[in-house]
């Protein structure tokens, strides 16, 4: 594995508003209001997390917001630094995003990072069935993260269901 790997320069994003980027946003319907997390700031954040938990194959990351992949990027690098095997780590690494440019722009920055990182028995065939199975492009309000799929207009109606108010404040869902 090469541990010498550039995460920095790699998250680096000073050149990243590109013209396509910012046409591409400009010329769409949807007013995004994107803002991409700096690496600054997901190192600060990141650093919050314990060794133990980088270290741990059991733990699982999940970013509900992914953009273009910062966050995600990231802690897949840093789960390979503390020697998390790559299958693993991808497999403990779970995200949504609502936009679909930024979800295959992040995928491919998955593999890229994979690929630089000299990973001994990597197979991208597998890596690329991982990443399509945990990084999907959806609304995360409309997500059921527990069972990693789209919740049915059925359990979405359920939701929307009138909540009985109690005097102490408190709500339950109207059952009746």
């Amino acid at each position: 594995m090469n541990k010498n790997f550039n995460i920095d320069r790699f998250l680096d994003l000073s050149n990243y508003a590109t013209d396509e980027r910012v046409s591409r946003r400009k010329n769409s319907d949807i007013n995004s209001n994107e803002f991409f997390t700096p690496y600054s700031i997901i190192k600060v954040m990141c650093d919050k997390i314990s060794e133990e938990d980088w270290s741990d194959p059991e733990k699982t990351f999940v970013e509900p917001s992914a953009g273009n992949y910062q966050f995600v990027v990231y802690i897949l690098w840093n789960r390979l630094m503390h020697n998390i095997d790559w299958r693993t780590a991808l497999k403990t690494l779970y995200s949504v995003e609502l936009m679909e440019d930024n979800v295959k722009e992040g995928k491919s920055r998955l593999l890229s990072l994979l690929s630089q990182m000299n990973l001994s028995d990597y197979n991208e065939k597998e890596a690329k069935r991982i990443i399509n199975k945990n990084n999907v492009c959806h609304d995360f309000f409309t997500w059921d993260f527990i069972n990693w799929r789209e919740y049915t207009q059925a359990e979405l109606d359920l939701m929307k269901k009138p909540k009985k108010e109690y005097n102490d404040g408190l709500t339950q869902e109207a059952l009746f």
